[in-house]
């Protein structure tokens, strides 16, 4: 073996931990489907190809930015809203943290998915709305 295939093997064996702290805020996020409802109205199979184009470019441009920005940005772009658990028209599924804030993502003029952030700053993706009857669309 060539001394640097072992070096390089040296190098991979060896787990490397940060002193620094992970903080979500300064990072973009990530995006799971994992907790995506399957229905006709809230589901992937309810948005049409305009919408799914639309979602795609929109999941790429926050995915641009870091939490800590799309924070300030204006709800109708690319930033969000927190939405009040009671105001919520949809069943959330069980397995959603009750401590969690509901947020919502605009992607295609008022349609939005609808999920919650991971203390990791994983943007997990409960529902759509592009037939606004999950909340009040303000």
């Amino acid at each position: 073996m060539t001394n640097k295939i072992k070096k390089r093997m040296e190098v991979s064996n060896r787990l490397m931990i940060s002193n620094e702290k992970y903080n979500p805020d300064d990072n973009p996020p990530r995006f799971s489907f994992k907790k995506l409802m399957d229905s006709d109205i809230f589901g992937w199979q309810s948005l049409d190809n305009n919408h799914k184009l639309a979602f795609a470019n929109t999941l790429y441009n926050l995915s641009q930015r870091t939490w800590a920005e799309l924070r300030i940005l204006p709800r109708h772009g690319l930033g969000y809203e927190k939405i009040n658990r009671t105001s919520l028209k949809l069943q959330l599924p069980k397995n959603i943290p009750t401590e969690s804030n509901i947020i919502s993502f605009r992607f295609k003029d008022k349609a939005s998915m609808i999920g919650y952030r991971s203390s990791f700053g994983t943007f997990y993706i409960i529902a759509f709305d592009s037939k606004f009857k999950a909340y009040k669309h303000n």
